[in-house]
């Protein structure tokens, strides 16, 4: 078969969206690499963060319902 996409959608990515992940995941290696502890710190309240807005939605859609 062969391959279809979602009309108006892309099926790849260009260079900058790669080039920016990219250039992220450098950044965090360097945190990582130079300070643990505060990129432990780092992804701790990023998942504390995540947490919030799953309950937040969560209790928008058991209040919408």
């Amino acid at each position: 078969m062969a391959k279809q996409t979602i009309p108006g959608m892309k099926s790849s990515g260009g260079a900058l969206p790669k080039f920016v992940f990219a250039l992220a995941l450098v950044a965090f290696l360097a945190l990582v690499i130079k300070s643990p502890v505060a990129a432990a710190d780092l992804v701790t309240t990023a998942m504390a963060g995540a947490g919030h807005v799953g309950e937040s939605l969560m209790t928008f859609f058991g209040e919408v319902s």
